[in-house]
Protein backbone atom coordinates (compact mmCIF):
# COMPACT_ATOMS: atom_id res chain seq x y z
CA UNK A 1 0.00 0.00 0.00
CA UNK A 2 2.50 2.60 0.93
CA UNK A 3 4.32 1.84 -2.35
CA UNK A 4 0.99 1.95 -4.33
CA UNK A 5 0.62 5.21 -2.43
CA UNK A 6 3.94 6.51 -3.23
CA UNK A 7 5.23 7.03 0.28
CA UNK A 8 7.72 4.86 -0.22
CA UNK A 9 9.93 3.62 -2.81
CA UNK A 10 10.96 -0.25 -1.75
CA UNK A 11 10.73 -3.88 -2.79
CA UNK A 12 10.41 -5.56 0.76
CA UNK A 13 8.92 -5.21 4.10
CA UNK A 14 11.86 -4.77 5.62
CA UNK A 15 13.09 -1.61 3.04
CA UNK A 16 9.46 -0.07 3.50
CA UNK A 17 9.48 -0.40 8.01
CA UNK A 18 12.98 1.35 7.20
CA UNK A 19 11.99 4.27 4.68
CA UNK A 20 8.57 4.95 6.86
CA UNK A 21 10.39 5.10 9.52
CA UNK A 22 12.47 8.14 8.09
CA UNK A 23 9.46 10.01 8.01
CA UNK A 24 7.08 9.10 10.38
CA UNK A 25 7.63 9.51 14.45
CA UNK A 26 8.75 6.01 15.35
CA UNK A 27 6.18 6.67 18.36
CA UNK A 28 3.40 6.35 15.73
CA UNK A 29 4.78 3.50 13.79
CA UNK A 30 2.71 0.56 15.44
CA UNK A 31 -0.60 3.31 15.11
CA UNK A 32 0.28 3.42 11.44
CA UNK A 33 1.20 -0.08 10.65
CA UNK A 34 -2.68 -1.17 12.39
CA UNK A 35 -4.31 1.09 10.72
CA UNK A 36 -2.80 -0.10 7.29
CA UNK A 37 -2.31 -3.34 7.45
CA UNK A 38 -6.35 -3.61 8.52
CA UNK A 39 -7.18 -1.27 5.69
CA UNK A 40 -5.18 -3.05 3.28
CA UNK A 41 -6.65 -6.63 3.93
CA UNK A 42 -10.12 -5.02 3.59
CA UNK A 43 -9.51 -3.39 0.51
CA UNK A 44 -8.13 -6.70 -1.08
CA UNK A 45 -10.73 -9.47 0.71
CA UNK A 46 -13.69 -7.47 0.84
CA UNK A 47 -14.18 -5.24 -1.67
CA UNK A 48 -17.81 -5.10 -2.09
CA UNK A 49 -17.70 -3.65 1.86
CA UNK A 50 -15.07 -0.96 1.05
CA UNK A 51 -16.74 0.01 -1.99
CA UNK A 52 -20.15 0.35 -0.59
CA UNK A 53 -17.74 2.64 2.51
CA UNK A 54 -16.45 4.59 -0.54
CA UNK A 55 -19.84 5.45 -1.30
CA UNK A 56 -21.07 6.28 2.04
CA UNK A 57 -18.52 8.27 3.16
CA UNK A 58 -18.20 12.39 3.33
CA UNK A 59 -15.87 12.32 0.16
CA UNK A 60 -16.89 9.48 -2.39
CA UNK A 61 -15.28 10.23 -5.18
CA UNK A 62 -11.65 11.03 -3.04
CA UNK A 63 -12.25 7.44 -1.40
CA UNK A 64 -12.21 5.87 -5.24
CA UNK A 65 -9.59 8.04 -6.69
CA UNK A 66 -7.69 6.13 -3.08
CA UNK A 67 -9.35 2.91 -3.73
CA UNK A 68 -8.12 2.99 -7.60
CA UNK A 69 -4.26 4.31 -6.67
CA UNK A 70 -4.53 1.01 -4.21
CA UNK A 71 -5.18 -0.89 -7.60
CA UNK A 72 -8.60 -1.93 -7.08
CA UNK A 73 -10.44 -1.10 -10.49
CA UNK A 74 -13.57 0.15 -9.44
CA UNK A 75 -15.39 0.36 -12.08
CA UNK A 76 -15.40 -3.37 -12.70
CA UNK A 77 -15.53 -4.18 -8.69
CA UNK A 78 -18.35 -1.89 -8.47
CA UNK A 79 -20.42 -3.67 -11.95
CA UNK A 80 -19.58 -7.33 -9.44
CA UNK A 81 -21.66 -5.73 -7.13
CA UNK A 82 -24.36 -3.93 -8.92
CA UNK A 83 -23.30 -0.19 -7.92
CA UNK A 84 -21.85 0.58 -11.36
CA UNK A 85 -24.67 3.48 -11.92
CA UNK A 86 -23.47 4.87 -8.72
CA UNK A 87 -19.65 5.02 -8.99
CA UNK A 88 -20.06 6.24 -12.43
CA UNK A 89 -21.93 8.83 -10.97
CA UNK A 90 -20.08 10.24 -8.32
CA UNK A 91 -16.99 9.78 -10.63
CA UNK A 92 -18.15 11.86 -12.96
CA UNK A 93 -19.63 14.60 -10.98
CA UNK A 94 -17.30 17.25 -10.94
Amino acid sequence: IFNDLKWVDSKTPEKTREQLEGWLPRQKWGEVNWLWVGFGQEVQQQKEKTLRKALACSDPKEALVLLGMLKVDVKKEGKKFGLEEEIERVLSDE
